[in-house]
C-alpha cells in the first residue's frame, strides 16, 4: 500500500485554477481482488465502477499515473474505459514506464498524451493549452509526447523545478487517507505502522548511478531539496489536519545534505511535533553519523533502512556502481542501534558480471551485519526494468529470459540469466537470504499463513 504522491502533487497545481479530483482504483478497491488466470492477479476497482464514477464526474481531462511497467495494461485498460465514457475526453499518461515508452503507450489507441519527466508544471500547461482549444501550441510544452496525423512527436524536455518549495503540499484531501491507515494496518507482512501515517517526500532526484536504479529517470540526476522549514510546515499540516502521528519520509536520498536533515529533525523537536518517522526507501550509510543519527533518535526516527546492495566491495563499486564503501554500512548499523533506531538492509541479486559466489558472500555479510544489530533484510532479485542501464545490459548482452514483458516486469520472476547462474539459482538465493529475517521467518510468516487472503491482497498491491 503506498499514497500516490505523484499525482497528488499534480492535482495540488491544477487545483489553483480547476477542479479536480483523484479516484485511486487500487486503494478504493483493495478488496476486490481478481484471479485472471493460474498466475495473474488483479486488485482495485471494477472496470463498471470506474466507468461509473468517471460518468458521475464527467471531467475534461483525465491523467492516469503509471509508476510501473507492470501496471501499464491497466492503465491503458483504464484509458479504454474513459473513451468508452466520452471519446473526446483526452486522456494523458504520466510515471515511469511513460517516460520510458512513450511511442509504445501511445500505440494504444485511448491514450492522447504521454508526460515525460517531472509531471507538475507539464500537466498544467497540457491542461491550460487543452482549455483554450489552443492545440497548435501543444508542440511549445516541453515533456511531452503525442500524435499528430499519424506521427508521434516528442518534445524538448523540461527542465527540473529548482525551487521544491515552490510547490503546493500534495492534495491529500481528495486521497482517501482513512482507507490508506485501515489497510496498512491489514497488511501482515508490512508491520510497525500501527497509527495514522501518511508517506512525505523532501527531496527529489538522485546523483548516483546504481546501474538498476529508475529514481532519476523520472526526476533527473540532480538532486534537489526543499528547505527544512518548508517539509516541517507539511508536517504540522498533517498532525493538525489528518491527525498523522507516523511518517514515512520516502525519499531517495533523505539525508543526502546532512546539516539539512539536521534541521529537519532540529525543526520537528522545536515545534514539538510527537511523531514517529521512518525511512523505509534506504539511506546512504556514508550520509550518517553520530551527530545526525543521535538528532534522528530525538525527532521520533524508529527505524531507517540502509542498502549495502551487496557484500562484495567489488560488486558494490565495478557492477552496481554504487560508489559506497561497505565499511561504513557496518559502521552506519553499529551507531544507529547505540542511537535507538533500529535498522534494515537492501540487497541486491542477479546483476550482470556477478557471480554465485558473489551472491553466497552477500548472504555471508547480511549474517555479520544482523550481529552488529541490523533487524530485517531484504534480499530482492535485479529487474531490468526499461531506461535503467541494467536493462541496456541485458539486452545488449543478451541475458533478457523469453519471458520478459511489461507484466512480467511486475512479477518477483528472474528476468536475467547468465553464464554465472540461472533463474533457479537466483530463486534459491534470494529465499536463503531472506531466511536471514528472524521476525519474518516466525511472527509475520505465522501472521500471513493465518491471514491468507490479506496476505495475498498485500503482495499482489506491491507486485502490481
Amino acid at each position: 500500500m503506498f499514497q500516490p504522491l505523484d499525482i497528488a502533487y499534480v492535482a495540488a497545481v491544477l487545483e489553483k485554477d480547476h477542479k479536480v479530483r483523484i479516484i485511486d482504483s487500487p486503494t478504493e478497491g483493495l478488496r476486490n481482488l481478481r484471479k485472471l488466470d493460474a498466475k495473474k492477479y488483479r486488485v482495485g476497482l471494477e472496470e463498471k465502477e470506474l466507468e461509473h464514477q468517471i460518468r458521475q464526474w464527467l471531467p475534461d481531462v483525465v491523467g492516469i499515473t503509471v509508476p510501473f511497467s507492470g501496471w501499464s495494461q491497466t492503465a491503458f485498460e483504464t484509458a479504454s474505459v474513459v473513451k468508452t465514457v466520452d471519446k473526446e475526453i483526452p486522456t494523458v499518461l504520466q510515471g515511469l514506464h511513460p517516460t520510458t515508452r512513450p511511442e509504445e503507450c501511445l500505440s494504444h489507441s485511448a491514450v492522447d498524451f504521454v508526460v515525460i519527466g517531472e509531471p507538475e508544471q507539464t500537466v498544467s500547461e497540457v491542461v491550460n493549452v487543452l482549455e483554450q482549444g489552443e492545440t497548435r501550441a501543444l508542440e511549445r510544452v516541453r515533456g511531452i509526447a503525442f500524435k499528430k496525423k499519424g506521427t508521434t512527436v516528442i518534445t524538448d524536455l523540461r527542465p527540473p523545478i529548482e525551487d521544491l518549495d515552490l510547490l503546493p503540499f500534495p492534495s491529500r484531501h481528495l486521497l482517501p487517507m482513512e482507507a490508506y491507515f485501515a489497510a496498512v494496518k491489514e497488511n501482515p507482512l508490512r508491520g510497525k505502522i500501527c497509527k495514522p501515517w501518511a508517506a512525505v517526500l523532501t527531496s527529489r532526484g538522485c546523483p548516483y548511478s546504481c546501474v538498476f536504479c529508475t529514481k532519476h529517470i523520472v526526476m533527473g540526476k540532480k538532486w534537489r531539496a526543499r528547505s527544512p522549514e518548508n517539509v516541517v510546515e507539511e508536517l504540522e499540516e498533517l498532525t493538525r489536519t489528518y491527525k498523522v502521528e507516523q511518517i514515512d519520509f520516502v525519499d531517495d536520498n533523505l539525508t543526502l545534505d546532512m546539516k539539512r536533515m539536521e534541521r529537519i529533525c532540529d525543526l520537528i523537536v522545536e515545534r514539538g511535533l510527537d511523531i514517529e518517522w521512518y525511512a523505509p526507501d534506504g539511506v546512504r550509510a556514508d550520509a550518517l553519523d553520530e551527530n545526525l543519527l543521535r538528532k534522528m533518535s530525538r525527532s521520533g526516527c524508529k527505524k531507517l533502512r540502509l542498502a549495502p546492495e551487496s557484500g562484495v566491495q567489488r560488486v558494490v563499486n565495478e557492477i552496481v556502481k554504487k560508489n559506497l564503501d561497505l565499511k561504513k554500512v557496518d559502521e552506519a548499523v553499529v551507531l544507529s542501534k547505540k542511537m535507538g533506531i533500529e535498522v534494515g538492509c537492501f540487497f541486491v541479486i542477479g546483476l550482470i558480471g556477478e557471480t554465485k559466489e558473489d551472491i553466497k558472500k552477500s548472504i555471508a555479510y547480511a549474517r555479520k551485519l544482523r550481529k552488529l544489530g541490523a533487524d530485517s533484510f531484504v534480499f530482492s532479485i535485479a529487474t531490468p526494468v526499461y531506461g535503467t542501464q541494467l536493462y541496456r545490459q541485458a539486452k545488449q548482452g543478451g541475458y533478457l529470459r523469453p519471458i520478459f514483458s511489461d507484466e512480467a516486469l511486475s512479477s518477483a520472476e528472474p528476468l536475467i540469466e547468465t553464464p554465472d547462474f540461472t533463474a533457479g539459482d537466483l530463486r534459491l538465493l534470494c529465499n536463503e537470504g531472506n531466511m536471514i529475517n528472524p521476525t519474518f521467518t516466525r511472527d509475520k510468516l505465522i501472521h500471513a499463513l493465518q491471514n491468507p487472503k490479506k496476505t495475498l491482497q498485500f503482495l499482489i498491491g506491491k507486485l502490481m
